[in-house]
């Protein structure tokens, strides 16, 4: 399977689902999550040797890093 390319113009209608479930389930602005994904995204496709895991990971390290910026009195 060919390697897909990752832009904020090019992003897969799967991860545009995530985002919005994501958002939803943290009850966080849509525009924090798009933006702490693809960070999120960005660092993991880089160095994962399978890319297929990389939205679900990536999903993973979002639902962590709103807990925190939550528990934290912030977001």
């Amino acid at each position: 399977m060919p390697d897909r390319a990752r832009s904020a113009h090019q992003r897969p209608v799967s991860d545009d689902a995530t985002i919005m479930a994501l958002a939803k389930q943290t009850h966080t602005a849509h525009d924090v999550v798009k933006s702490l994904y693809e960070e999120e995204i960005a660092a993991l496709h880089d160095k994962a040797t399978v890319k297929s895991f990389v939205p679900v990971i990536a999903s993973r390290r979002v639902k962590q890093r709103l807990k925190a910026m939550k528990a934290k009195g912030r977001h």
